[in-house]
């Protein structure tokens, strides 16, 4: 590699520090591209520009209990500002699963720069105090152990794709947690995952619902089209992230929010596609938007 090319791959490591830096202490990919951007390479800056935004982005499992009741009406909060999943292409290797980025949002915005700063970005804390004032370092959860296992995510892909609600809710461990911003109810447990989904998808057949597989915060991830009855056509319809151990999926997050889309830089409709997904024919292919 000559020269530009190594000057290019730093720079291109500095970015991904610096988003990831900031979507840690936002919890919102949209507002960490808008602060990268405008710190040009700098932490000093985008720290200081974070701290004059951060406040706490919640999952619905930070505001409320369990639901019990999957059959019931699902109400949506959608004044709060959520907490949003970052595509891992953007992320750097510093723990980033969306458990961890949870738990930071519990953090006072001076204590979460100071503790990030320090233990991932290796700042000594005199350099820390310089910048932040004397801050107390809080202890964080270890981020989640995850595995990898391509032919149980095809299969659920699979589950979900032939809207088979027995086969999907297989794949889920016994204390398995769904929720799905900005719905603020949640569920424990495969049997009311599986009553949520049998009541409350729109999905009737096989073929109704498309999952793109993508990476979000260094998880599995998949982008979910669903038919548009009317036009027979695939609209966006949620991203879904999990995390995936030994016992199977212990955590699925379905984020809603349609303008994830775009900062996964994929389409938010799917054209082309023939009338039946399950008679042989390819699967279809997802052309990426480009990033900018």
């Amino acid at each position: 590699m000559d020269g530009s090319g190594q000057a290019s791959t730093h720079a291109d490591a500095l970015q991904r520090g610096l988003i990831s830096h900031c979507y840690r202490m936002l919890a919102s990919i949209t507002e960490a591209l808008e602060v990268a951007e405008s710190a040009r390479g700098s932490y000093e800056f985008a720290t200081r520009e974070c701290l004059t935004r951060a406040g706490s982005r919640p999952l619905p499992t930070d505001l409320a209990a369990a639901s019990d009741d999957p059959e019931g009406e699902l109400h949506q909060r959608s004044e709060v500002l959520w907490l949003e999943p970052i595509p891992s292409d953007l992320a750097d290797h510093h723990p980033i699963d969306l458990g961890y980025i949870a738990a930071l949002q519990h953090v006072p915005a001076p204590q979460r720069a100071a503790t990030l700063l320090h233990n991932l970005e290796g700042w000594p804390l005199n350099q820390v105090t310089d910048l932040l004032g004397p801050v107390e370092l809080p202890p964080l959860h270890a981020p989640m152990p995850s595995v990898t296992d391509d032919a149980l995510l095809a299969r659920y892909r699979e589950a979900f794709e032939q809207y088979d609600v027995p086969a999907i809710v297989t794949f889920f461990a016994d204390d398995a947690v769904w929720e799905m911003p900005p719905f603020t109810s949640w569920f424990r447990g495969p049997r009311n995952i599986g009553r949520l989904i049998s009541t409350h998808c729109p999905a009737k057949g096989p073929g109704d619902q498309l999952m793109v597989p993508i990476h979000a915060n260094h998880q599995p991830a998949f982008a979910v089209y669903m038919r548009d009855p009317k036009d027979n056509v695939h609209r966006a319809f949620q991203i879904q992230v999990l995390a995936l151990t030994a016992v199977g999926i212990v955590h699925a997050v379905a984020f809603f929010d349609l303008t994830l889309f775009q900062s996964f830089h994929l389409p938010e409709l799917l054209t082309g596609l023939p009338p039946n997904l399950y008679d042989g024919t390819p699967r279809p292919h997802v052309e990426r938007l480009p990033r900018h």
